[in-house]
């Protein structure tokens, strides 16, 4: 029997048990990184809480009953607490009046202020601002990098280190011999037995798997060294998993979220109280997040309110994820969604689970339908696609979730696709309605879509339909409707700066709008400075590309918006290779996405243009810091929409918006509208709901008396 290389063995045992102890240090990292993640957040605190100080005049010492003699310190020239925050104990010594004990009582009340400031700020991440370059900044930045890094691979790893633990401690607990002399005074069953563990530890160090944990020890090695440069350009593309990171790991109290409203106290704690399993899902969940996946597991039926922005979308699938792991990877989850959405969605579900992901669209339908429900995983297919495949589920499929993004397109009962989908009511364990358009003000069609997941809620809701603006009625809707506005939740996100661009028209501009007012017609109107075959003499389009060469100056990456395609491919042939991409109403579904990733790494100074249809719904397009709209839109919804594909969750650096708007045109009657009705808007509960209760306020009426008093100017005009 041939005696084993002890030498050797000897080695690769201890090859496995340092790769062991390396992956169980990984872990152990966690709890530093966190370590190190708070007191960052604790220096900046303290830090801003120092700067405050000065807001805190001295006689705040006088509600101390210290005995402090606040009137010889004011007397030395020492106004606010922050002066003598920045005293030594000598030069608090040498005012007049103040002794030791005194002293130490001022530097004590001082303390307290500092510590009682410092547990209030909300810590937040500076990529642009006058603390890009604090020292401090630049720390927690890294920090923060460094552990979603390192999480990445720690996560990805997790099923490879238990297996790996797995295998230590079975060796360890195995009877074989481990030196020669032992193996001279062994019996031949003991030696075979050892030539067998040899056989097993030869195999498992020389096997694909251990080769790939020694990779995955590199890769971690190489996260866990992110530097701020890294750190910092992670953070522009996507500040979203930074902040959620900061709100689990920052133990600031000016962190905690805004998680919901109007809720009772007992659902909420049950809400809280309910388990989720993030064991397969790959992304960061800000607070909001994890409470909004909950609510959808907890209560089964529900409307997901949350404005647009803040990752209703991610809400789901971690709620998708946790089903997934506590229920098999046979599930079956179905979302219905606008088709400009779909690879979106297809997208995000890859990205942030496990979950298979199938597109029930166009060509090849019955069979990706037939996949989908031999294999299970997530099916996304659009409204118009629900009539092919409706049969093949009702009465047929178990769906753990059915998910209905813009689920306000099933508003109206009659509507063929909101029957289609109703249909689905018995076979769906979970409903998730989810809308970022506010239903608080449209009790009717609230009660439309509560009717297809709590209909035992619907008379209530009605019966309290006069009082939709009070807390009680939302407290009454909390078992069903969960919305969140980015005011609540986001208080991150960088100023938004709205500027109206008025620009004198040049005779050309003149010339062609006072064709389109003699010809009455209001859609050639809007089109102002944009109506003529050239737009070398627009006014419009000359300040367009002026902000747009300025914005390049500035590092930044300009969205162009306009409802006219005619619009578009003007100001596209004027920009040239500074246009990187263009979305209309003819762009194709699936080619969406691929564009808004060209911008996104795209230059400086790149443009995208978007016919504001299609590209004011479903997309996100941070990337971008500057919107500029072409003319004023009919809808205030559209505008609104449109921005919160810019302004929402992950949004970097401060958004400037500009209105081009010429003078003397229809321009002047649609901005003056909407002045006029701005206290009404702003009695609103959030400035969603600015957009659904005046979407309609342009009526035919309006639009009538817009062409005959502009056909009656310009005709006068004409006369002269």
């Amino acid at each position: 029997m041939q005696k084993p290389d002890f030498k050797g063995l000897k080695k690769l045992i201890k090859a496995i048990e340092d790769t062991d102890a390396v992956f169980k240090r990984m872990y152990a990292d966690r709890e530093l990184q966190e370590g190190n993640i708070k007191a960052a957040c604790g220096r900046i605190a303290a830090k801003n809480a120092r700067k405050q100080l000065d807001d805190y005049s001295i006689d705040e010492l006088k509600n101390a009953r210290a005995g402090i003699r606040v009137q010889a310190i004011s007397a030395a020239g020492y106004k606010t607490l922050g002066d003598l925050a920045k005293l030594s104990d000598y030069e608090l010594l040498s005012i007049e009046g103040i002794g030791e004990k005194q002293a130490e009582a001022i530097k004590n009340i001082i303390t307290e202020f500092a510590n009682s400031l410092s547990s209030r700020v909300t810590v937040t991440l500076d990529a642009y601002g006058k603390d890009k370059d604090d020292e401090n900044n630049k720390a927690l930045i890294t920090e923060l990098g460094r552990y979603i890094n390192t999480e990445a691979v720690r996560r990805d790893a997790r099923e490879s280190a238990e297996k790996l633990d797995n295998f230590c401690c079975w060796l360890r607990g195995e009877k074989f011999i481990k030196n020669s002399v032992r193996w001279l005074f062994s019996g031949s069953e003991l030696k075979e037995h050892t030539l067998e563990i040899a056989d097993e530890i030869y195999s498992f160090c020389t096997g694909d798997f251990f080769n790939g944990l020694l990779q995955v020890i590199d890769v971690y090695d190489k996260a866990n060294k992110t530097t701020y440069e890294d750190a910092y350009a992670s953070f522009v593309q996507n500040s979203a998993p930074f902040y959620a990171l900061l709100e689990k790991a920052g133990s600031i109290s000016g962190n905690k979220p805004f998680v919901y409203d109007s809720i009772p106290s007992q659902l909420a704690e049950e809400i809280e109280a309910t388990e989720l399993s993030d064991a397969s899902f790959k992304g960061n969940l800000r607070g909001y997040q994890t409470f909004g996946a909950k609510y959808i597991l907890h209560q089964k039926k529900v409307l997901l309110g949350d404005e647009m922005g803040l990752g209703k979308t991610i809400q789901a699938i971690a709620a998708m994820s946790h089903i997934h792991d506590t229920e098999g990877d046979g599930c079956h989850y179905l979302v219905v969604c606008p088709a400009s959405v779909i690879v979106n969605w297809a997208r995000e579900i890859m990205k942030f689970s496990n979950i298979k992901t199938h597109i029930i669209h166009g060509q090849g339908i019955d069979t990706a339908f037939d996949k989908w429900r031999s294999e299970g995983g997530a099916a996304i297919t659009n409204y118009e696609s629900m009539g092919k495949i409706i049969r093949g589920i009702d009465n047929h499929m178990h769906l753990s979730m059915l998910v209905i993004d813009e689920a306000h397109y099933i508003k109206n009962p009659d509507a063929q696709r909101t029957m289609y989908i109703r249909r689905l009511d018995n076979e769906s364990e979970r409903i998730v309605l989810m809308t970022g358009t506010p239903l608080e003000n449209r009790v009717e069609e609230m009660c439309n879509l509560i009717d297809f997941v709590r209909p035992d809620m619907v008379k209530d809701v009605r019966a309290l339909a006069h009082m939709t603006s009070l807390p009680e009625f939302r407290e009454k809707l909390s078992p069903v409707y969960l919305r969140r506005t980015r005011k609540q939740v986001l208080t991150e996100l960088p100023e938004i700066d709205e500027k109206q661009e008025w620009c004198e028209m040049t005779k050309s501009d003149a010339d062609a709008y006072t064709s389109a007012v003699m010809g009455a017609g209001f859609p050639s109107m809007r089109r102002v400075s944009f109506l003529q075959d050239s737009l070398a003499e627009s006014a419009k389009c000359g300040r367009l590309l002026e902000l747009c060469s300025e914005a390049g100056d500035e590092g930044r990456k300009i969205v162009v918006f306009s409802y006219f395609k005619e619009t578009i491919a003007k100001v596209g042939a004027a920009l040239g290779d500074k246009c990187v991409g263009v979305i209309s109403g003819d762009t194709k579904v699936e080619l969406r996405q691929g564009i808004i990733d060209k911008f996104g790494s795209s230059p400086d100074g790149s443009v995208l243009l978007c016919q504001i249809q299609a590209g004011g719904v479903g997309l996100n397009i941070q990337a971008a810091s500057i919107v500029i709209f072409c003319e004023p839109q009919i809808k205030p919804s559209l505008t609104w929409q449109a921005l919160s594909r810019v302004y929402r969750m992950g949004q970097t650096r401060n958004v400037l918006v500009y209105h081009l708007l010429c003078p003397d045109t229809v321009d002047d009657y649609m901005i003056q509208l909407f002045e006029e009705k701005k206290i009404a808007f702003d009695s609103f509960a959030d400035e969603s709901a600015i957009a659904s209760a005046y979407d309609n306020i342009l009526d035919k009426e309006w639009i009538k008396g817009i062409v005959e008093a502009e056909s009656k100017k310009y005709a006068l005009a004409c006369i002269e």
